[in-house]
């Protein structure tokens, strides 16, 4: 008579515990590298003080009636390569010499640019841009002493011109 040999194998031999520790194993390094995504990128939307950051807001509505009562309007041209930008404004006061243009992205800060203008003549204003890869955009126009701003919002795809604030109305003649 013979006898049966039962020979099993270590468990660490068989495929069946690799296999079933394989999917919590893959979640566990899922769960490290989303969390080092996590830790290096920069949420520039969620902001710590966002009842602070709404009083600011409120605050610097002024600005806009500021430049409404001056009449202040402006039409923003942007090159065709989008590296220089020229404002030509119309305003019932004279304005400074230089101007600020702010070109604020909607969800990124890293996008963000504060682009100085120096006049060429009455009324026309250009500065340089540096190219950035976004299809829309808030645009600021303001003083350096931050009285007055006029504001608009841009889609590069719509064309490279865009108005702010208040188109001066000029009369209609039959």
């Amino acid at each position: 008579m013979q006898k049966a040999l039962n020979v099993s194998r270590p468990w660490y031999r068989e495929r069946w515990p690799w296999l079933l520790m394989a999917g919590p194993a893959i979640v566990v390094i899922a769960a490290f590298v989303t969390f080092g995504i996590a830790v290096k990128s920069d949420d520039g939307m969620v902001v710590d003080d966002y009842y602070q950051q709404g009083k600011e807001i409120n605050k610097q509505l002024h600005r806009d009636e500021v430049a409404k009562a001056m009449g202040l309007s402006a039409q923003v041209l942007f090159s065709t390569d989008m590296r220089q930008v020229r404002v030509i404004t119309s305003s019932k006061q004279p304005l400074p010499a230089e101007l600020e243009l702010q070109l604020l992205h909607p969800a990124q800060d890293d996008f963000d640019q504060h682009i100085t203008l120096h006049r060429l003549s009455d009324n026309v204003y250009q500065g340089t841009v540096k190219p950035a890869p976004a299809n829309h955009w808030y645009l600021h126009l303001e003083d350096k002493s931050k009285q007055w701003r006029v504001q608009g919002d841009w889609r590069s795809a719509e064309g490279n011109q865009v108005l702010l604030g208040t188109p001066a109305l000029t009369p209609v003649e039959n």
